[in-house]
């Protein structure tokens, strides 16, 4: 795999020249990732290197292509536990990428409509305790760190009531912060489901995401109806349900612009649809 890359013209400490911050304002609209790692399924190959991924981007797939195995690439430093060989899964190592290869037809986007089957295979836990004096629990990738990473950092479902069945309480309670808006606010919805590559998100009608498998054991078993609303100033989303706020959900940051790209334009595409459709309706 290394004489593979270095063909390529793609080996350890590889420099983009002349300079970093020249050679990123003559090519601004470039992806680059400096002094970046590089992975596959049997751990690290490249420790550090610079990476144009408008240019790289094709050798890296000729090189994944020639190995039948997808290439990952990382911040450098990102995750500092995973230089060994296996030394973790490669589900994990996905959360924590900027860009990846997708060599088979499974890798590539999949978008799923908000009401698909979904099948729940997880034991998440979840931390229990009050909110405003009410009973609450809050679902987080703090308490679930196999699915933390810098694809899915940042969302925490919080919701007064009792968990459901199937989340395991953690021992330890907490009492909960976290204000709500007043005022209607936006109303917003949940689209589809957005899978890239292993990663799963659902994604909202303005453009933010929560990871799937947040969201598939807290807001998708509320019984209905249940809507959402966006207030300025606030990121968190606001969840009501009969019309009274019942909890609040902060959307992920997601640091793979592929992910977010794709997502942006297939929502672009489905309010055309629906718009179309509605002209035709009228």
């Amino acid at each position: 795999m290394v004489a593979a890359l270095r063909k390529h013209g793609l080996y350890e400490s590889r420099a983009i020249p002349p300079s970093k911050a020249t050679y990123g304002k003559e090519r601004s609209d470039h992806f680059c990732a400096r002094n970046a790692q590089v992975f596959w399924c049997c751990g690290r190959i490249l420790r550090s290197v610079d990476l144009d991924l408008a240019e790289d981007a094709e050798k890296l797939t000729a090189v994944a292509r020639s190995a039948g195995e997808n290439l990952y690439v990382l911040h450098e430093g990102s995750p500092f536990r995973w230089w060994k060989p296996g030394s973790a899964p490669i589900a994990m190592v996905l959360r924590d990428a900027i860009w990846w290869t997708s060599i088979r037809p499974e890798d590539e986007d999949r978008f799923m409509p908000i009401d698909s089957n979904r099948e729940q295979g997880h034991r998440l836990v979840c931390t229990v305790g009050t909110w405003n004096s009410r009973p609450a629990y809050s679902l987080d990738l703090w308490t679930n760190p196999q699915w933390g990473g810098c694809n899915t950092s940042g969302a925490v479902i919080q919701l007064f009531g009792m968990p459901p069945a199937g989340l395991v309480q953690a021992e330890e309670k907490d009492v909960f912060t976290g204000d709500m808006a007043t005022g209607r606010g936006r109303p917003i919805r949940p689209l589809f489901y957005h899978h890239s590559n292993l990663l799963e998100y659902v994604w909202y009608s303005h453009g933010a995401a929560v990871p799937a498998v947040l969201y598939d054991y807290s807001i998708r078993l509320l019984r209905r109806p249940v809507t959402f609303t966006v207030h300025c100033g606030h990121e968190a989303i606001h969840v009501h349900q009969g019309g009274d706020p019942i909890g609040l959900v902060w959307p992920c940051d997601i640091s793979a612009p592929r992910v977010r790209q794709a997502a942006q334009r297939h929502i672009r595409e489905y309010f055309q649809r629906e718009n179309a459709l509605r002209s035709l309706s009228r």
